[in-house]
């Protein structure tokens, strides 16, 4: 198999034209594709790979990226993998709160009594959150990255 990836970078050491503000409108995802449309069919020409299928792959915001690839350039996509994309949260597709009802519900079969556990505790975390140090105390009681 011969594959090419292209990665979406206008950030830190990938800004390739310099940190200048007006240049901030570049960093879009719909600047982002449209880019990739370019570098693929570029790619496609100057390798005699025209009739090379292409698949675009990506992961959360790489997979909606993906997913949108595919939408817009049909012609330059056969088809795109969108993994752990949020792809149905757009236009009321899916309840905001869609995940958590589905993960409360599986607590909840599995142990009443750990669901009830956890239920409870989001009103300790959050009078702990709101105590001057809140935030600091629960970094350490969970062992978060800080």
């Amino acid at each position: 198999m011969n594959e090419r990836t292209i990665g979406h970078r206008f950030y830190g050491q990938s800004v390739p034209l310099g940190p200048v503000k007006e240049n901030q409108g570049y960093f879009s995802s719909a600047q982002a594709i449209a880019d990739y449309a370019e570098v693929i069919l570029y790619l496609k020409e100057n390798l005699s790979a025209q009739k090379s299928p292409v698949i675009v792959i990506g992961g959360s915001y790489g997979g909606m990226l993906a997913s949108w690839f595919r939408l817009k350039y049909p012609h330059v996509a056969l088809g795109a993998l969108a993994a752990s994309a949020p792809i149905l949260y757009f236009d009321d597709i899916i309840p905001q709160n869609g995940y958590y009802s589905i993960v409360t519900k599986d607590f909840q079969e599995v142990s009443e009594s750990c669901y009830e556990t956890i239920k409870q505790s989001w009103s300790v975390i959050d009078e702990v959150a709101s105590q001057p140090n809140g935030l600091s105390i629960l970094s350490q009681r969970f062992n978060t990255c800080s």
